[in-house]
């Protein structure tokens, strides 16, 4: 329960120590800055010109890097690929997998939020819990953010502006690396993961309000506090190491393998930047200056 809670939290949510969102990199041999942005995916673009150094940040950059390339997230290839991995086994459909009191339970949470679209649970029976379990999260979270235009976010729109202005998209992790870390692994533990955020859907709901606020006033000590609750997986060392510090580190060595030859505008969830194992401090130990932007 508490990893797929973090889980959740990290694909919806991102978090920077000191209320800022955009940080500087510099020194350690480095010619010309790069930039991290930390984001989240529900934000509007309007916040955009909210951002200190932005606009600097964009033009300064030689190439923008996502987690994932985000041009081979929209090819047809991936995007069929994403949706088998959202597929059970016909034996493991939801409704094999939950009891009918299990199932009512699910039901009523994925009517409130999906019925003004016209949507049953049924018509997504065939859907991995995870899948189900992400989709009404971010319904959840759209609630809060009175502005949310699903074509016009902000982790896609700052990676558009710095595309227009003639600079490339790269990627840190392959797409199957994502796959895996939502959709992959057990499929009774998701369906009893889903039953059991259902069933706290109310306090998730108070979770998603604190998350948006801290993120639209640019609270991110608050957001990232919010975050790594006890309630919300972060005292869970191993959904920590599995969902961030392994992969900080891995991003981390990469960056300090980029950034000495190109300038760098890094665009992730921002869960991964602070802390004692976060982006940030894993950059200041190979001997980075890591500064907000003013």
């Amino acid at each position: 329960m508490k990893r797929l809670t973090l889980i959740l939290a990290l694909v919806l949510v991102a978090a920077a120590a000191h209320a800022q969102l955009l940080w500087k990199v510099t020194g350690n041999g480095l010619g010309r800055p790069s930039y991290i942005f930390g984001t989240h995916h529900m934000a509007p673009s309007t916040m955009i010109d909210q951002i200190k150094g932005m606009n600097v940040a964009i033009e300064g950059c030689d190439i923008v890097v996502g987690e994932v390339e985000k041009d081979s997230l929209m090819s047809p290839e991936v995007q069929a690929r994403m949706a088998q991995a959202m597929v059970a086994p016909t034996d493991s459909t939801l409704d094999k997998l939950l009891t009918p009191s299990e199932y009512s339970i699910v039901e009523k949470v994925f009517n409130k939020y999906f019925s003004t679209l016209g949507m049953k649970l049924k018509q997504v029976n065939n859907l991995k819990p995870n899948a189900i379990s992400t989709q009404m999260q971010a319904m959840q979270a759209i609630k809060y953010f009175p502005n949310f235009d699903a074509n016009s976010l902000i982790d896609v729109m700052v990676q558009n502006r710095a595309n227009e202005a003639g600079r490339p998209s790269a990627g840190l992790e392959s797409v199957n690396e994502q796959i895996d870390l939502l959709f992959n692994g057990s499929l009774k533990e998701q369906a009893r993961n889903l039953v059991e955020s259902c069933k706290q859907d109310e306090f998730f709901q108070v979770q998603s309000a604190a998350l948006a606020d801290a993120y639209l006033h640019q609270d991110l000590d608050k957001l990232f506090s919010v975050m790594t609750d006890a309630t919300m997986g972060g005292d869970s060392e191993e959904a920590m190491e599995a969902l961030i510090y392994s992969r900080n580190r891995s991003w981390a060595a990469k960056l300090k393998e980029i950034m000495p030859e190109r300038a760098c505008l890094v665009c992730v969830g921002a869960g991964h930047l602070p802390g004692d194992q976060g982006l940030l401090q894993l950059l200041r130990n190979e001997g980075y200056t890591v500064e907000p932007m003013k």
